[in-house]
């Protein structure tokens, strides 16, 4: 792929544009533009540029929080929109997104839709905000999607932190683990085979094999040590296939209790983020599409796709949740008292605030809830490690008495 600047102008008028873009050669780079509903007037490759530069930063959801908010606020208090988005440039402490905002201040004032311009900053704006920042543009409502937009983020980053915080212990206890093994392995286990060694001790099967282990683990640490390594990185390379992400995706549904946490994760997601877009009055089959690309699940964007599709042949929301299996039968339920009354941005709060609870009240208890199952395993592993080495020493001490 190679890095093209361009000059270009919309199709239904003449307003221009410049910037970057990466495509193969410069047909490619042409057809891009065309889709974007731009006209190329010159294409020129060369090094990078502004937006090749940011859509490969992220920008950090705190400062798009931020950035919403207070774009709310000045453009509900009648500040015109690139003089709002001036003093925002100016006050935007990340270097990558000040630059941005000040790109899209070019652009907007040369008669460009906030929302067309932010379109060409897919890492920077997702799918979803651009949909309901447009939608602000068409209904005269800009100020309100807005503050939506400002509410769902912080949600969102809400939502995060709880599971990321709900993950710490098992990551602390899995890491500890990993340290007691390693112990054991490298220093305990060397110890104890010197000593039956010395004593020309009779092991059993489950002592050899582990000393087995340790003394492999030790003699040709410089092979094993860069072999698990591999073996993660072809791991990663396979759940990035086709098949090995469905793989992957199905059993962190199906994983024990963080496959039910999985879930409402994503319940929350989709109640929350629909409901914001209904708010917004996109259509159904449009809104669908978009929440399907928000969830990180080749087996829900299935279902999404086939939602999509008996939504747009007729049949009603929640006929077509009612009919995946992925889909509690509550979310159907609520969804069809949503229809029926008129009233499904509502319906879809609620189902939010559900779920929202629900996900709160599971993070709290996290650590209680897996602590069973860690001491569990935790106590196999032990078990099998005294199991293996008190026998051989008991024999040991019996024979020397």
């Amino acid at each position: 792929m190679s890095q093209y600047s361009y000059v270009a102008r919309e199709i239904s008028n003449s307003v221009k544009h410049t910037g970057q873009l990466e495509a193969a050669n410069v047909a490619e780079a042409t057809k891009q533009l065309r889709g974007q509903g731009l006209l190329p007037i010159k294409i020129t490759e060369g090094k990078g540029g502004l937006r090749l530069t940011i859509n490969r930063k992220n920008v950090p959801l705190k400062e798009k929080i931020i950035f919403t908010r207070q774009l709310a606020v000045m453009v509900k208090a009648g500040l015109p929109l690139v003089k709002a988005l001036e003093a925002l440039a100016r006050q935007t402490e990340n270097k990558f997104f000040r630059e941005v905002i000040t790109e899209i201040i070019k652009q907007v004032e040369g008669g460009a839709q906030l929302s067309a311009v932010m379109n060409r900053y897919p890492k920077v704006f997702s799918e979803v905000y651009i949909a309901v920042i447009k939608a602000g543009e068409q209904t005269g409502q800009l100020s309100e999607v807005l503050f939506n937009l400002a509410d769902q983020q912080e949600k969102q980053a809400d939502l995060i932190s709880k599971v990321r915080g709900a993950l710490m212990y098992p990551a602390v206890i899995f890491v500890a683990l990993i340290g007691v093994i390693f112990l054991i392995v490298f220093f305990v286990l060397p110890s104890l085979q010197t000593v039956f060694r010395d004593f020309g001790a009779e092991l059993p099967l489950t002592t050899r094999i582990l000393f087995g282990i340790s003394t492999v683990a030790r003699k040709y640490f410089y092979i094993v040590f860069p072999a698990l390594i591999a073996l993660f990185y072809l791991l990663r390379l396979w759940v990035l296939r086709p098949g090995g992400r469905l793989v992957y995706d199905k059993v962190k549904i199906n994983l024990p209790i963080f496959g039910s946490l999985t879930k409402k994760v994503y319940m929350a997601s989709f109640s929350r983020t629909m409901g914001m877009l209904v708010r917004s009055s996109l259509p159904i089959l449009l809104s669908i599409k978009i929440v399907q690309k928000t969830i990180n699940n080749k087996h829900y964007e299935a279902a999404f796709d086939r939602i999509a599709a008996l939504v747009e042949s007729g049949k009603p929301l929640s006929a077509a949740i009612a009919k995946e299996e992925l889909f509690p039968p509550m979310v159907s339920q609520l969804t069809t008292l949503g229809e029926e009354s008129g009233n499904l941005e509502s319906v879809l709060q609620e189902i939010t605030r559900f779920y929202d609870s629900e996900i709160d009240n599971m993070t709290k208890n996290m650590a209680s809830l897996i602590e069973p199952i860690m001491l569990v395993i935790m106590g196999i592993g032990v078990a099998f490690v005294v199991a293996s080495v008190l026998g051989p020493i008991y024999k040991l001490v019996s024979d020397f008495h």
